[in-house]
């Protein structure tokens, strides 16, 4: 992987901010990365998982129902909710386009940390998810 193009995840993708070159490129060489189509079903609500997907390109819905209550593009990451506190999916998530995913298992991600890399990653992922429910909070007062 060449290395502007890990500098750039490291800029876009949320769950990559703080982290070093070299670590995101041992997490890549670590994790998986897969494409799906348009229309295709990643996870359904209330099915257990273990692994969290960050968005390479495309754009991924979650469902609650037909109603899509969020939209995931390029740098957004979803699921680690299941992956952090280990219950059932919250909703269901399909490709709304032929997109492309990078995906951490929870094996994965305990086999990668070292102590400063969990942490970052952690905090990432407590920033991502705080800053859903600030936006939340704002359509209900609405």
């Amino acid at each position: 992987m060449d290395i502007e193009k890990v500098e750039r995840y490291i800029e876009k993708v949320e769950l990559f901010h703080g982290l070093t070159p070299e670590e995101v490129v041992k997490i890549f060489s670590k994790g998986m990365t897969m494409k799906c189509a348009k229309g295709e079903t990643l996870f359904f609500k209330g099915t257990v998982g273990s692994q969290m997907y960050v968005v390479l390109g495309g754009k991924i819905g979650i469902l609650e129902g037909q109603q899509c209550i969020a939209t995931m593009t390029t740098g957004d990451m979803f699921g680690e909710m299941a992956l952090v506190n280990k219950e059932p999916r919250s909703a269901t998530a399909v490709a709304l386009e032929d997109s492309h995913l990078f995906l951490l298992s929870e094996s994965t991600f305990e086999y990668l940390m070292n102590k400063r890399v969990a942490i970052r990653i952690l905090l990432n992922i407590i920033h991502s998810l705080s800053n859903r429910l600030k936006m939340t909070n704002a359509k209900l007062m609405h």
